[in-house]
């Protein structure tokens, strides 16, 4: 077959749950609803088996890939497992992807149609840039919008804002795939995982975050990342501590209190902490 021009990266675990397996039958869709038609799926799932095949029937631009992670009905898997599982399924979709550009997406969130379209142009036409994201529309977990994520746009915004957070949301990325492989991948035992290939891909290229917004982004009022917070919250600050040293950042006051206002969010319902932070972040951090 011919080699794709984009690679959109796919995992998913599917532990049986009917809300996780409608939010990725939504995602999928959306990729396969895109504007753009030179494209491959690079899924890789993990838990049961069953429905991923069935899914992946939907289209020949489907490539489905497995890996061994026994699926736990109605529980949630421990740290450690959670973080080997995404990781893995994160460099399968990597090792098994065809395509010039690689864009990542997540089970659960949603690609509007222009996405590929908007980010494979302005990859094309700004050849000193290597990877591209965009600000973002927040749904809740049943897709009703609640907000906006603002977005920096260049790259001086987006490395200067390392210090106070991941600023770069992987659900929007598009990156060259060279620069992606050349900067290693995702690391086992680094989370957030995404935010730790950001800071090594910042060494070697530069990022852009498109100001219109190409992703629906879900919030859950629970669950997910919301129950391994105080993990990424420390996790975080070390990729933090590991921007500064390798790309050269100084630690500002505001820097500070940012990092200091995401520990006390900590003890917020999980809902509440990552609405409130949002709008924080789009309003105060961001300015928009």
């Amino acid at each position: 077959m011919k080699k794709p021009q984009v690679s959109v990266l796919m995992p998913f675990y599917d532990n049986g749950s009917a809300e996780n397996r409608k939010n990725f039958s939504e995602a999928l869709s959306s990729i396969l609803a895109q504007t753009f038609k030179d494209y491959e799926i690079v899924l890789v799932a993990s838990g049961e088996k069953e429905f991923a095949k069935k899914q992946s029937a939907r289209s020949r631009k489907i490539r489905l890939f497995f890996f061994e992670q026994k699926a736990i009905p109605g529980k949630r898997l421990p740290l450690q497992e959670k973080v080997h599982g995404i990781i893995t399924a994160r460099n399968l979709c990597l090792s098994h992807a065809r395509g010039e550009f690689l864009a990542f997406a997540d089970y659960d969130d949603i690609s509007l149609p222009t996405r590929l379209e908007s980010q494979v142009q302005f990859l094309q036409t700004h050849l000193e840039i290597g990877a591209v994201g965009s600000s973002m529309i927040l749904i809740d977990a049943k897709g009703k919008e609640i907000g906006r994520r603002a977005a920096f746009e260049t790259d001086e915004k987006i490395r200067g804002h390392m210090l106070q957070f991941n600023p770069v949301p992987q659900p929007t990325l598009m990156a060259r795939a060279s620069l992606v492989r050349k900067a290693g991948g995702y690391r086992h035992g680094e989370i957030p995982e995404d935010f730790d290939l950001w800071v090594r891909m910042a060494k070697i290229t530069t990022f852009h975050n498109l100001q219109v917004p190409l992703v629906k982004y879900r919030i859950h009022g629970g669950g997910g990342a919301s129950n391994y917070k105080l993990a990424l919250y420390w996790g975080s600050l070390r990729v933090k501590a590991r921007a500064a040293r390798t790309l050269g950042l100084k630690v500002g006051l505001e820097d500070l209190a940012v990092n200091f206002f995401q520990f006390i969010s900590l003890f917020f319902p999980n809902f509440l902490r990552r609405i409130v932070f949002e709008r924080i972040r789009s309003s105060v951090v961001v300015g928009n």
